[in-house]
This record gives structure tokens, sequence and C-alpha cells, in this order.
């Protein structure tokens, strides 16, 4: 199967509320050789205030925002499109599980596509590179080039492999240019751990991963924390509820220390350090590989596999062990919910809202693309939930001009966001008075950097000009 390498460069950092502002995709087959590439540039929406943190990594000026050739609106469809005709393949980049894949199924929610999970359906995988890196750093020092950081550790971020790799593509946090860095720390981890290359593309999808699991029972997993990567030697017991998550027994501690304990001495011995559990999430394509490499290292080296598989057969003679521990886990997930009783707002829906939608509203989703402005207005009471009728108002606020819109809708939608962006508080979004603390912050940092401040200063005329659409509203 083919890689679609793609990377997006937003207004913030924040998913449900920043906005892309630069799309590349880079189309490879399975030997990484680029077939086709694309980059595409929109314009910043009207009720969208940029980080200029995030501003100054990606280098993209005042002007781009306001002459690039695409609305938003645009680039999301064509994104759309794109990827419709590329599937099925592996959509892939660098720390895309955490970050790209979820901007773009926010992207396609907050737009009425319904298809929110296409990059993992009809035969799509994502594969994430950075956990692969960092596992093939840890197995073989020679696989890749890396700095330290401050801190004394490798450093995994794209711009310092790039760097130290020599890969000469142009400047990090462009798009494409990170598209095809991503490319060239893939050859590496193909090359220099080919067994771990393999194993990533076999745990793209959370169906591959459970296979896996429920066939090997005992698996070496990674985790990354405290800026270093650690292996271990863990045996699946369940799934968790509600989350999915493949809840496993550390095997560094031996299971009948803890059997005979009671339900509130098992759950106060579990909730200590060191973890006796550990969660693999097997829809983050995290590295998944057999019991023999984790057992190369230490305490498990020193425990010895005889004791390791008498370990895991002790918690397979003991399936009550598990039952309580998914009790306990289960319980503990539902006071969470209880007690976070804070109503969501409707671009925070996506995952808490549910994921079903309802043939009548993706028949009026398909109708919305396809209508002119009077066809989109009379859809929107048409939405049976409250969220799609939202995004409708928002896309007709921010696609269309004033002057075309009904003086109610455009009153309504830009009143409620000059509430969300004259805020003084600290919202969940980029206000007017985060923007300026911002920007004042990076003055302060940047006092003997002309360059930078001439950034600061053009951002900040920039939003001053924002601004002043909404005051009076």
């Amino acid at each position: 199967m083919d890689f679609c390498y793609f990377d997006y460069e937003s207004s913030d950092s924040r998913v449900d509320f920043g906005q892309v502002l630069e799309f590349s995709f880079v189309h490879t087959d399975k030997n990484l050789k680029i077939l086709n590439q694309k980059e595409l540039k929109c314009r910043i929406k009207p009720n969208v205030v940029p980080s200029i943190g995030a501003m100054l990594v990606n280098n993209i000026s005042p002007q781009m925002l306001t002459n690039a050739p695409l609305s938003h609106y645009e680039l999301v469809m064509e994104n759309y499109q794109w990827f419709q005709k590329l599937s099925p393949i592996y959509f892939t980049g660098f720390n895309i599980a955490a970050f790209d894949i979820e901007f773009y199924r926010r992207m396609l929610f907050k737009n009425l596509i319904p298809n929110w999970y296409q990059t993992n359906t009809n035969g799509n995988k994502i594969h994430d590179v950075l956990p692969q890196v960092r596992a093939a750093k840890f197995i073989n020092r020679n696989a890749i080039a890396t700095k330290l950081n401050d801190k004394g550790n490798d450093s995994f971020k794209l711009q310092d492999l790039s760097e130290v790799g020599n890969f000469n593509h142009g400047i990090s946090h462009s798009s494409i240019v990170d598209c095809l860095n991503t490319i060239e720390v893939s050859k590496k981890i193909k090359e220099g751990t080919p067994e771990l290359w393999d194993a990533s593309l076999k745990s793209a999808h959370r169906t591959d991963v459970e296979i896996i699991i429920g066939s090997e029972k005992i698996f070496t997993a990674f985790e990354f924390f405290s800026g270093k990567l650690r292996p271990f030697v863990q045996k699946h017991m369940f799934y968790h509820k509600p989350y999915r998550w493949s809840i496993c027994w550390d095997l560094k501690h031996d299971p009948k220390d803890y059997i005979n304990l009671s339900k509130e001495e098992l759950a106060k011995a579990i909730s200590k350090a060191p973890k006796k559990t550990r969660t693999f999430k097997a829809n983050k394509n995290n590295v998944i590989m057999r019991k023999d490499l984790g057992m190369k290292y230490e305490p498990y080296e020193q425990i010895g596999l005889n004791e390791i598989l008498k370990r895991a057969k002790t918690l397979d003679e003991n399936p009550n062990f598990a039952h309580t521990i998914s009790n306990i886990m289960e319980e503990l997930a539902i006071e969470k919910a209880e007690n976070n009783q804070v109503e969501p707002l409707l671009e925070e829906t996506l995952y808490k809202g549910g994921i079903n939608i309802s043939s009548k509203d993706k028949q009026n989703m398909e109708l919305f693309h396809k209508s002119d402005l009077a066809g989109k207005l009379s859809l929107i009471e048409k939405f049976t939930e409250e969220r799609y009728a939202y995004f409708a108002k928002c896309i007709i606020y921010e696609e269309f001009p004033k002057n075309d819109l009904p003086k109610s809708l455009y009153d309504e939608i830009h009143r409620h966001f000059a509430q969300r962006l004259t805020s003084l508080k600290d919202e969940k979004w980029e206000t007017f008075a985060s923007f300026g603390k911002e920007c004042d912050d990076n003055r302060e940092k940047y006092q003997n950097n002309p360059k930078k401040l001439k950034i600061l200063n053009e951002f900040d005329g920039f939003v001053e000009e924002m601004k002043t659409k909404f005051e009076n509203a």
C-alpha cells in the first residue's frame, strides 16, 4: 500500500478552535519513491485570532493570511477530495496521531463533511513516524542521527532531526518541507531498523493491533516520558470500558503479590508508583514488538523469560483478578465523567456529542455543499442537531460577504464571536487579550532581533484591525 505524507501549519495548536492555514501532502509508493505532491494555502477566517507564537514558528506573514488563494472552506473541501482520491493508503506524518489527524477530523466535523474517520476507514490506516523514530533510536543508536536537547536527552523534533541529518529540503515548519523531511526520517527507520518499520505498518490500524495483541498475549511496548523511551514487557488483560484501550500487566511485577488483595487494597496498589498496569492505545500507531525485544533490557533480562512466562500464566489462571481491575477502572472513569459536568462548546463535541449521524443530517450536509447561498440558508433549520445548524451558520458567515447575508444571521454570529474574542478571561481559544500578552512577551524575548520585531509589529497591526471590527458588535 502507498503512503500519503501530510502536514498542516495552523493558526494555533488548539485543535478545537484553531484553523489550518497551509496543507501539503506527498504521495509515495511503498518504497518511499515520490509519485505526486501538492501544497494548498488559505486565508485566515474572519473570526480567528492567530497565535503569534505559531506565526513566528511557521513563518506565515499577515499578507499570506489575507492574500492566500483559497478560503478555509475551499481548502478543507480540496483536502478531503484529494484524500478520497488517494484512498486506501497509509496516512503518514510526524506526530500526526496527536495533532494533524485530530485537526483534520475537526475540519471535516465543523465543515459538515460526515466522513470524520476517513483516514482510518475503508482500508485507510494511520502511520505516525514520531513513535517509530524514538523506538528506532532506542533499538539501534546508529539508525538515525540526533542532537541533544537542553536536558541532555535525544531531541526528536523534526527540525532537529532534519538539521543533523542534513536533509536540505528547505526551512522547517513549511508544510511541504516537513513532509519531505519526514520521508527522509522514514527512510532512516526503514533502513536502520527494518523489523521495526514492518511492525509499525502492522500496527497502523486498531483492528490490526488487536489481532496482534490477541495472538501474542505478551508483547513489548514502548512509552515516552520524561524525555526518554522505555520498553515494557506486558501482558494484555482486558479492554478498558469505555475507551477500548488495552490494559496490560507490567510483568516486572509478580501478580502473586497482588492477587489476594481486597478490591479496595488492589485499587490503592495499582494507583501507586511504580505502575503495575500499562495502557496501550491501539488506535495511536504505538510501537508493538515481540516480547523477545523487551527481554534484552533491564529489569526483564534479569528476571528471565521463564519467570516472565510464569507470571503470565498466573494471570491466565486468575481471571477474576483482571475482572476486578476492570471494575476499578470503569468506576474511576464513571466518577471522572460525573465530576466533569462542564457543558462542552459545540466545537468540542466531535467525540462528546456522539459519532452517529442521522441519514437526514447526512443528506442535508451533502445538499449544503452543492447549494448556492439561498440553498445553504434554507438548510440551516433542517438539521436535526443544534451543532450542525451552528456550523452551517459559521460557514456562511465566514465564506460570504456581509452584504449578501441576512442581517439577523450576520448579527447573531458576529456578536457570538465578538463576545468570545473580546473576552478578558483565560479562554480555550486565542483572544485579542491573550494575543496582546503573547506579543508583549515575545517583544521582550526578541528585543535584539530586528527581523522578529518587524514580524511582531506587522501582526500587532493586523490583529488591531481585526479588533476594531468586533469591539462595537
